[in-house]
């Protein structure tokens, strides 16, 4: 056999060798980093990167350092992508149950023929879930929703819209919430808050292309955020607390359904009138922090959600931009 030998021009410089190896697997890392970042990019880059490494003999410590350090940047790529992606997710996922929770509410009041209490809170989420009470006021008491069922046990309201002290009668007849049974368990939400704020105008006439076009009163007793919309049947959780002490929660917003599955928010002023549609409005919140939405903020922008509850006809409607 005869001895080839290379022209000392063609001899190949292994550093060279090196550098063109890893310029081949920076090419295929650029290729996906240019793509959506997913976890079907991750599984490309090992399906682009191992076979090459196996068919050309291994990799070097150069080599590998290369690698690694394409990895970490192609993770910090798409590590904002999940982090919203999750956030989505979770607020999404809370609207939802929301939503949930209002339509069982109504169906066991029709079914068992009684009076069912649906209450919200809002508590600083930086606060442990566990502590007792959950903070309602300071400067931020925002950022985890609470929500929990009760049921009148006798089928009555024990209130009557007819005194003239409204809400003095569910107080001296609450007693603990002893008239009162848990239906379900309390159900808490992280990264939500409250739109402490009545959407203006919307109609679908003056914004036929509007996702969030709808028919929408403002004021209490129909926007459960709306500061007026505090309820004369607040309760307490664990129940069998008292109202002013001993609590872990207290739920001053309250959706109430009657036998009939009429929705109402019974405030101090409203008597027994049934609104054509009662709102609940969110937005998402980081821990406490949140983005204050002003009085004349176009509706079809934005991270905001309604729940729209038909006060007579059960229907819960999710509206979104």
């Amino acid at each position: 056999m005869s001895d080839i030998r290379h022209h000392p021009s063609e001899r190949i410089n292994p550093d060279c060798a090196h550098a063109q190896r890893a310029l081949y697997l920076i090419a295929d890392l650029r290729a996906l980093t240019s793509a959506e970042c997913g976890p079907e990019s991750v599984r490309g880059l090992c399906r682009a990167v191992v076979p090459r490494l196996r068919d050309e003999g291994g990799f070097t410590l150069l080599e590998l350092v290369i690698v690694i350090g394409m990895i970490a940047m192609l993770l910090v790529l798409v590590g904002p992508a999940f982090t919203a992606l999750t956030r989505r997710t979770d607020v999404s996922g809370a609207i939802y149950g929301v939503k949930g929770v209002l339509e069982n509410a109504r169906a066991y009041a029709k079914a068992n023929h009684t009076y069912v209490f649906v209450g919200f809170a809002e508590v600083d989420s930086s606060v442990d879930p566990s502590v007792s009470p959950q903070i309602t006021t300071g400067d931020t008491p925002y950022g985890r929703v609470a929500m929990a069922i009760v049921a009148a046990k006798d089928g009555t309201a024990q209130y009557e819209y007819a005194t003239s002290d409204q809400g003095n009668d569910w107080k001296a007849n609450y007693a603990n919430g002893a008239h009162l049974i848990a239906v379900g368990k309390l159900q808490t939400y992280e990264n939500l808050h409250f739109v402490p704020l009545d959407f203006g105008s919307w109609t679908p006439t003056a914004h036929p292309d509007s996702k969030m076009a709808r028919y929408q009163p403002t004021g209490s007793p129909y926007i459960l955020s709306n500061a007026l919309s505090k309820s004369v049947t607040p309760f307490t959780w664990p129940l069998g607390s008292p109202l002013d002490s001993g609590y872990q929660y207290r739920f001053d917003r309250v959706v109430n359904f009657d036998p009939t599955g009429i929705a109402r928010i019974a405030t101090s002023t409203n008597g027994d009138a049934i609104a054509h549609v009662i709102e609940i409005d969110f937005e998402p919140a980081h821990g406490t922090v949140f983005q204050p939405l002003p009085a004349d903020f176009n509706q079809d922008v934005g991270s905001h959600t309604v729940i729209q509850l038909g006060t007579t006809s059960g229907a819960v409607r999710v509206y979104r931009p």
